[in-house]
């Protein structure tokens, strides 16, 4: 495993090759995080969940299995840079992106238990957290940085969690149930197939694309944060990007809103704090701040948007996808100057 990340072996690797990494760990990313969340709806489905509380749980923590994949083997690697981009990029992409690109199909109705304590502002709160874990304590050599310790704390959130969505959101009301009738099922076998299956490719996908990016930063002249926060990120926030704009279609908002609360909780608390644990996280110098803030900005923003007539709109959901993209290519300018 070291071998595979030292600068003799990244130095054999041209460009062309490592964008064909990219691609390859994708497409692997995508066909996984599909075959995951089918399969792992239909089962969730079977056992008479919520819409809502199928996203938060089943769903969400399918896609965001790609983060965890791709940051276990970053951090393993110690590119801790790329792993912080990634969970702060797929965090802005769900809150800006998805739930923009899902909105301006139609407007996503916001479930009544998305605004309670396991919802919106627990991740609010789990956010906050993360802002503040950096500058508490002595970081990471000294720098702003996630220690040890913090990921443990992060791991620690996720009993708490999953006790909030059994209490807040495990009921399901009559509009959702009508909801859940709209979404497909598979038999038991085939859906345990797909899980399986989507696992192995997204464990695959992740590693061709986290190799394929590394080398990609250095050719580029970005740093690996930059490249988490925007390439990777947006790769890895595929699997959400699907999901939500399906559901929004077939008219399955609760899916499209518990997905993206869920896949960013299990990103902070899960996905960040597994990274941490194995490796400390430096807050990048350039801009790691500012990564946070928007981050955080976002998620404090998602709680009004929802809370004016219960809707996100399809003039919001533009918004969003304006202020994703001017994040990002604000990050990217940045880098380059």
């Amino acid at each position: 495993m070291i071998a595979l990340f030292d600068t003799a072996s990244e130095s054999m690797i041209s460009w062309p090759i490592a964008t064909l990494l990219v691609i390859v760990g994708v497409i692997g990313l995508i066909l996984g995080g599909h075959l995951l969340v089918e399969g792992a709806v239909s089962i969730a489905k079977r056992l008479g969940m919520s819409t809502l509380m199928i996203g938060l749980t089943i769903v969400s923590f399918g896609t965001s299995a790609p983060e965890l994949a791709l940051n276990t083997i970053a951090a393993m690697g110690g590119e801790t840079g790329l792993a912080f981009g990634n969970v702060i990029g797929s965090n802005i992409a769900n809150l800006a992106l998805v739930l923009g690109l899902a909105a301006f199909i139609a407007p996503i109705p916001i479930p009544k238990a998305a605004l309670r304590w396991g919802g919106i502002p627990w991740l609010i709160v789990v956010t906050g957290l993360v802002i503040l874990l950096p500058w508490i304590g002595n970081g990471v050599d000294g720098n702003p940085g996630y220690a040890r310790w913090s990921g443990l704390v992060l791991l620690g959130l996720i009993p708490v969690t999953l006790f909030l969505w059994k209490r807040h959101g495990g009921n399901s009301d009559s509009e959702e149930q009508e909801e859940a009738e709209k979404i497909g099922g598979r038999s038991l076998p085939w859906s345990c197939l797909f899980i399986l299956g989507g696992l192995a490719l997204l464990i695959a996908g992740g590693r061709s694309t986290e190799y394929g990016a590394v080398n990609l930063a250095r050719w580029m002249g970005l740093s690996e944060a930059v490249i988490g926060l925007s390439i990777v990120a947006v790769a890895t926030s595929l699997p959400e990007v699907v999901t939500s704009m399906i559901a929004a279609r077939r008219g399955v908002p609760g899916l499209a809103v518990g997905t993206v609360i869920g896949s960013n909780l299990f990103n902070l608390v899960l996905v960040l704090g597994t990274t941490t644990v194995i490796a400390p996280v430096a807050i990048p110098a350039h801009g790691g701040l500012f990564d946070l803030l928007v981050m955080g900005g976002l998620t404090v923003l998602l709680l009004p948007l929802a809370m004016t007539g219960r809707r996100i709109t399809s003039l919001e959901g533009t918004l969003l996808i304006l202020a994703w993209a001017a994040a990002i290519v604000f990050s990217i300018v940045r880098e380059m100057g």
